[in-house]
């Protein structure tokens, strides 16, 4: 199950400093040469010159010894002498979507591709595939499935479900054994390590593993025997895990449905027969008891919209709002629950092991969200930062996240609330102390469920492997470095993805006035500001600035509270969650970037 990050509104956006793993870890950029830079070329009268196309800075002449390119070629290009720039590498053009995204990895990854030498290792590693292994459980009899996207290939997950009592299930989580073929210290796992997660960007995927393990013979592909760690838990009626076991399996995944399969079956819209009916009719009534324990112990279930792509071919033809579906919800839950029975397990023999955390919001910085939403003359509760307990915290940010999530305000949109919601928040990590996580309710969790794509899931699978006795003993000195390392790298993939939704989007845009004309108009909200002036939300996904100097009428400056344009001289605000109608000023497709002008005549009147 390949979950993304939540898609934040660009105001909510929280950045965190560029970081280079290689330099952490002791590596060197590729062939030892300084990073490459993603630039488009562009004619300055008789010169070519190239222009950084997603880093700042100005633009530089060509020299004559790097590869010829044309106005309007994507390139990578190096500094030179002077101030000049040498290009290594066309890349395509501008205008192509494919081309734009290929560049963007190129700027912003360590390394595309692996070297040859993980490749070697990766293809002996896959080699064990074929081994028989004494201890392994044979579980090729019992019905499995998955559930996932429709465009994945990485398989880490699969469920299995029998009668285990009048009232009691047993719930089977098998998760891709990928640290069988993945041995610690060897070349694959210190290039895991330096990459820390998979890359996903809505033309592909850069993966943390070569592609004979992550889309070969570590997922758990349908009709082959598959090496796998079972968390085996019977759960009674109202969700509570009565036993937990976890051990080395051999599974058969006897089903591959995509969420919306899965979803038509829970709506009756496609019949599941057989054990997959069986399956559901066991697991669906519990994972709806999980949801509900798990609500009723205080989680915080912010909801926020993330785009879905659509492709004809190669080439991108629409975008939606990606639904919040039941089908999402069941596989979640079950994951979760074994993330929890992992972690509360390491934690009982206190095994050293990365722990996925999440601190509870700061206080001072749940009373500012309150003093925003004061400010837009919206609910708060009573609250006060100096005395508040861990329950006071937990209550009031429950309370708001509720009211957010259901209700939208007269007049004011939704999006730019859930994004303070979601900014007041600490931001969840990994570290070796537990704290607990505070937006799952849970006292003990970790991330177990995909050792595909995440290193994290890979240090606990060892973690756990090694205190069962059924591999060695991992090494731990260095832990608590290797958790901060993928809590980097989650932000910094988490950066890129998002940047290249933006792209994706904006290239949606262009296609489209081009096609309706440049006069379209859009419903829009202001989801957040800077001095020079706001981000509007508009038509659901996309998202532009509204620069202050192009509203009318006055000269407008940002309040003290950060939630409001003011006009000096007229006192007219623009105030966060104001309900907009906007056009389009100009697109820049190749760096996902939209600027907005308000639609003369049919904008909300400001406050």
């Amino acid at each position: 199950m390949a979950l993304r990050p939540k898609r934040l509104s660009r105001s909510a956006r929280r950045h965190s400093t560029a970081f280079d793993p290689a330099r952490r870890l002791g590596g060197a950029p590729l062939d030892g040469m300084p990073r490459p830079t993603a630039g488009v070329v562009v004619r300055h009268g008789k010169h070519l010159e190239v222009e950084p196309l997603f880093q700042k800075g100005t633009s530089f002449l060509l020299t004559r010894d790097g590869q010829k390119a044309a106005s309007g070629d994507l390139v990578m290009y190096t500094f030179s002498h002077g101030r000049r720039a040498k290009i290594l590498k066309i890349v395509g053009e501008k205008g192509h979507i494919q081309d734009v995204m290929e560049a963007l990895l190129l700027d912003s990854l360590q390394q595309r591709g692996f070297h040859e030498r993980v490749l070697a290792q990766a293809a002996d590693a896959a080699g064990r595939e074929r081994r028989l292994d004494e201890g392994r459980v044979d579980l090729r009899d019992l019905f499995t499935f998955t559930v996932d996207p429709e465009t994945a290939r990485d398989f880490d997950d699969a469920l299995s479900f029998q009668p285990a009592g009048a009232d009691e299930v047993r719930v089977y989580v098998h998760i891709a054994d990928v640290c069988y073929f993945v041995q610690e210290g060897d070349a694959v796992d210190l290039e895991a390590l330096r990459r820390g997660t998979s890359v996903y960007v809505p033309t592909g995927v850069e993966p943390m593993l070569p592609p004979q393990l992550s889309t070969d013979v570590c997922s758990l592909q349908p009709g082959v025997d598959r090496k796998a760690v079972t968390v085996e838990m019977v759960v009674d009626g109202e969700g509570g895990v009565r036993t937990a076991d976890f051990y080395r399996s051999l599974i058969r995944n006897d089903r591959r449905l995509e969420y919306q399969q899965l979803e038509a079956a829970f709506r009756g819209e496609q019949a599941a027969t057989g054990a997959l009916a069986d399956a559901l009719q066991l697991g669906r009534p519990l994972a709806a008891t999980l949801r509900e324990r798990r609500d009723q112990a205080g989680r915080i279930n912010v909801i926020s919209h993330e785009p879905d792509f659509h492709w004809e071919g190669d080439e991108l033809v629409r975008v939606e709002a990606a639904e919040s579906l039941e089908s999402h919800g069941f596989i979640e839950d079950f994951m979760v629950l074994a993330n929890e029975q992992v972690a509360q397990f390491l934690e009982k023999r206190r095994v050293p092991a990365v722990y996925r955390v999440h601190d509870l919001p700061d206080p001072f910085h749940l009373d500012h969200l309150f003093d925003v939403l004061a400010s837009l003359d919206l609910p708060t509760p009573p609250f006060d930062p100096l005395t508040a307990t861990p329950g006071d915290v937990r209550r009031a940010t429950a309370e708001v996240a509720d009211w957010v999530a259901r209700f939208t305000p007269k007049g004011r949109g939704k999006a730019a609330l859930t994004s303070q919601v979601l900014r007041a928040q600490a931001r969840a990590v990994y570290q070796t102390k537990n704290i607990g996580h505070f937006g799952l309710a849970s006292k003990a969790y970790c991330h177990f469920t995909s050792p595909i794509r995440r290193y994290p899931d890979l240090l606990v699978h060892r973690a756990l492997l090694g205190e069962l006795g059924l591999a060695s003993r991992p090494t731990t000195f260095a832990l608590s470095d290797w958790a901060e390392q993928c809590s980097r790298t989650e932000r910094e993939a988490a950066k890129i993805e998002l940047q290249a939704d933006d792209i994706a989007l904006a290239h949606l845009l262009a296609d489209r006035l081009r096609r309706e004309g440049p006069d379209l108009t859009f419903g829009g909200e202001i989801v957040g500001f800077v001095r020079s002036g706001a981000f509007v939300l508009f038509d659901t996904l996309y998202e532009g600035f509204l620069a202050a100097r192009d509203l009318p009428g006055d000269y407008y400056q940002l309040d003290e509270a950060e939630t409001a344009l003011v006009g000096r001289h007229t006192g007219v605000a623009y105030r966060l969650a104001d309900l907009v109608t906007v056009q389009i000023k100009a697109v820049d497709e190749a760096r996902g970037k939209v600027d907005l002008i308000l639609a003369e005549g049919l904008s909300r009147r400001p406050r």
